[in-house]
């Protein structure tokens, strides 16, 4: 990802870029960090590079530079970019609320809320990402985080929407090796489902947020519970 934070203290920026140095190595990521002393500068440097996740301050020295001012700004041109707000004042998360922010990080950074927010991050930028898929000799482009499961078929696999399904070359394999196993989980040999519609589970079976169920391996049925207690955590925008 490409990760800019923008805030008039310098000090918070080598505090970031440390911690996100640490978690590099520890995920064996590339992440790189740029610094934008205020939003004028960052607003600047959109107009021709791509910026994944901004680190977005509420409150600068110069008074006329306003951080949720900047945020809705900013979030109508770059709406693909992940804004978060980084703020030492509660008071202000309405605003933020309102400007839909993605994410509330508190100062001083630690470093349990920053790598949960990055994995976050990295994660909601992949269910953004699309797939293209042909249909009747007609192409579909459908966004990951619309896709409900997988179902195994032939060697192939069906992709399955709330409304819709489609026929797929891939195998379930290739799509497990493709897609995050934080967000997409193999719980069947038949069966790759995505967390975020996820709704219940019970008696190896789980239940869609369309009330469709799915069944969980024996072998899978713990992995399954586990990984949906780390995922149901991190409360994701995805639905």
């Amino acid at each position: 990802m490409r990760i800019a934070i923008c805030d008039d203290h310098k000090v918070i920026y080598e505090e970031l870029k440390e911690l996100l140095q640490k978690f590099n190595t520890i995920n064996q990521e590339s992440n790189e960090l740029y610094y934008f002393p205020k939003p004028s500068l960052l607003q600047e440097y959109l107009q021709t590079e791509s910026i994944d996740v901004v680190f977005m301050d509420l409150e600068f020295c110069d008074s006329s530079e306003d951080g949720i001012l900047w945020l809705k700004k900013l979030k109508v041109h770059f709406h693909h970019t992940i804004f978060i707000i980084l703020t030492a004042y509660e008071n202000r998360y309405k605003e933020g609320f309102e400007a839909r922010a993605f994410r509330f990080m508190t100062k001083p950074i630690t470093e349990r809320e920053l790598f949960n927010y990055l994995t976050v991050s990295m994660e909601e930028l992949q269910l953004r990402e699309s797939i293209s898929i042909m249909r009747r000799g007609i192409p579909h482009t459908i966004l990951l985080r619309d896709i409900c499961y997988f179902a195994a078929q032939s060697g192939k696999s069906e992709l399955w929407t709330k409304n819709d399904m489609y026929f797929c070359d891939e195998s379930l394999l290739q799509w497990e090796q493709r897609l995050s196993p934080n967000t997409f989980f193999r719980c069947h040999s038949k069966y790759l489902v995505n967390m975020a519609y996820v709704e219940s589970f019970a008696n190896q079976v789980i239940t869609l947020a369309n009330g469709e169920k799915i069944p969980v391996s024996r072998r899978k049925w713990k992995a399954f519970q586990l990984a949906y207690m780390k995922y149901d955590t991190k409360d994701y925008h995805l639905l």
